[in-house]
């Protein structure tokens, strides 16, 4: 029932987006030349988090994310990438605050200025713990760092054990850089 509500939300929002007039292009626009295809659309397109998020088939809904600094891994410096169910207010110390379950259902990834995931922690209550710290369950994918945004994909690739429960992560992000 729960996920017929969900998808019937989700498929109410993107009948409601495809059906607002689009906005008329500005006067200096020029097309491309011809021959030449157009500019693909960016990465920060969409909404902020997409996908899915689920412990032991409990989904879960992230629509917040923030980038903040972190504490630096091997030297080098880490930005912690927050994604939560709950508005974080601003919150400069959103990975703290979501580790405690201050804004729901969360993902706290820590990525080094080399682009890689460092770890990851997740508050999910289908995993019965209050957060849980992993290293190699969940991996990044199409990470960028360009323009002051970051995106990418943080995924489990399909269910995975964590310590007798089953995660399932495929998220996509785009946040600004902090």
């Amino acid at each position: 029932m729960r996920r017929t509500v969900l998808l019937v939300a989700a498929g109410l929002t993107l009948v409601a987006a495809c059906a607002k007039k689009p906005a008329a292009a500005p006067a200096n626009a020029a097309a491309p030349p011809a021959g030449q295809p157009a500019a693909p659309p960016t990465a920060t397109a969409g909404a902020p988090v997409s996908g899915v998020f689920t412990g032991d088939g409990r989904s879960a809904i992230l629509t917040q994310v923030t980038a903040h600094p972190d504490d630096p891994f091997d030297g080098q410096p880490v930005t912690a990438i927050v994604l939560t169910a709950k508005d974080q207010g601003g919150d400069p110390k959103a990975a703290m605050g979501a580790l405690f379950g201050n804004y729901g259902e969360a993902i706290v990834a820590r990525i080094g200025a080399d682009g890689k995931l460092v770890g990851t922690d997740v508050v999910h209550p289908g995993l019965g713990t209050g957060s849980t710290s992993l290293s190699g369950v969940i991996t990044l994918e199409d990470y960028s760092s360009a323009n002051g945004q970051l995106s990418g994909r943080l995924t489990t690739s399909g269910d995975q054990d964590v310590f007798g429960h089953k995660l399932n992560v495929d998220l996509t992000f785009h946040t600004k850089a902090p």
